[in-house]
């Protein structure tokens, strides 16, 4: 019986989401490993390839992938706001981190139905960002989950899940990544070396 708070809690959640005012149309995308072990029987280790003949706990890794994208879900931040600073082009903030908590909803909820997946770790989530109204081109900022929790312990649970921001993954409406990727490790190490210059200096 207990079975069933869990179901009609994911229900008003899935509803609430949806209907949110701060709701996110997203993609999600997953690794598909391109890489082949010579005579290896598919599924016997997971599906995945073996380190030679040694079976792997996790793809993360991996050189020799691409993504495909297992459908569109629906995605909320559920943290209390901070102060963030924003993209130059005002259209997104970046957060206070590099670290989040999103309930990510699958546009479809029936099992086996076209369009059905479930998320799993080291999924892609593309937040759909459009940068004007009138037209259908969105930017696409990723963040990739690396955890899950629940907020109730009954299954089969109330899942919500860690994400962390992938910027070498942001892509603008033209296709193109938002970021060079070397200018902006460089200005973060910039911006830690004057955190770190500012500590030394209080210290004194």
């Amino acid at each position: 019986m207990l079975h069933r708070v869990p179901k009609g809690v994911n229900a008003l959640t899935r509803n609430v989401v949806i209907n949110h005012p701060n709701c996110f149309l997203g993609e999600v995308w997953r690794k598909k490993i391109l890489r082949k072990d010579p005579g290896e029987n598919p599924g016997t280790m997971a599906g995945d390839p073996t380190w030679g003949g040694m079976g792997q706990l996790d793809d993360a890794d991996e050189e020799d992938f691409e993504y495909e994208m297992q459908g569109y879900a629906y995605a909320l931040w559920c943290e209390n706001f901070t102060p963030a600073p924003l993209m130059d082009r005002n259209d997104m903030n970046t957060g206070t981190g590099d670290q989040f908590t999103f309930v990510i909803i699958p546009s479809e909820d029936t099992y086996g139905a076209p369009g059905y997946f479930e998320v799993k770790t080291h999924d892609i989530l593309f937040l759909l960002v459009c940068l004007d109204s009138d037209t259908d081109e969105y930017s696409r900022i990723a963040f990739e989950v690396v955890g899950r929790e629940t907020v109730l312990n009954i299954p089969p649970y109330c899942p919500r899940y860690t994400v962390n921001r992938r910027d070498d993954l942001h892509f603008g409406p033209d296709g193109e990544p938002l970021f060079d990727l070397k200018e902006l490790r460089k200005a973060q190490n910039a911006y830690k070396r004057e955190l770190s210059k500012r500590k030394t200096e209080e210290t004194k």
